[in-house]
């Protein structure tokens, strides 16, 4: 363990975290956590067959590999504001491309979905705030997900 690191894992900087703190932990990576999977990460160096497509929050507090308990190269990961999957071909880019490459080049098993409590997107939405002003961009991404709130709102 590094000297910047105590018992617990965390690192020095972690209450005031800034690129030093992010350049810290990929050394750490390099130093203590690489070497002991280096036949795992050398078995993916020229490829991927991750059996899931997880789609889920862009949401800090998230993390798909730590909740699933899942290794790198097993799920292929996709992260948005408010975990949402737009009508195909609706929008282009994101993440119908995330879904068609998962489907058809990577042949991905499943397909997983992941909302999660106290989503900042989805209690805007649930709420009919108007963000327009303050956020265009992300009020017209939630405009991806007005008919499952109208579905809802109505029943």
């Amino acid at each position: 363990m590094s000297d910047k690191q105590t018992m617990t894992g965390a690192r020095e900087g972690a209450d005031n975290p800034d690129l030093l703190y992010l350049l810290q932990g990929a050394e750490d990576f390099g130093r203590f956590v690489f070497p002991e999977s280096e036949p795992l990460f050398k078995s993916l160096a020229h490829q991927q067959a991750p059996h899931t497509l997880f789609i889920t929050c862009a949401d800090s507090r998230i993390s798909p590999e730590m909740i699933t308990q899942t290794r790198p190269g097993e799920l292929f990961v996709c992260r948005n504001i408010g975990n949402i999957v737009p009508a195909y071909g609706e929008m282009l880019g994101g993440v119908s491309a995330v879904v068609e490459f998962a489907v058809l080049a990577l042949n991905v098993r499943q397909i997983v979905i992941c909302g999660h409590s106290d989503c900042g997107a989805m209690k805007g939405l649930a709420s009919g705030a108007t963000i327009a002003d303050e956020m265009p961009t992300v009020h017209a991404w939630l405009r991806n997900a007005e008919a499952a709130r109208s579905v809802v709102t109505t029943a």
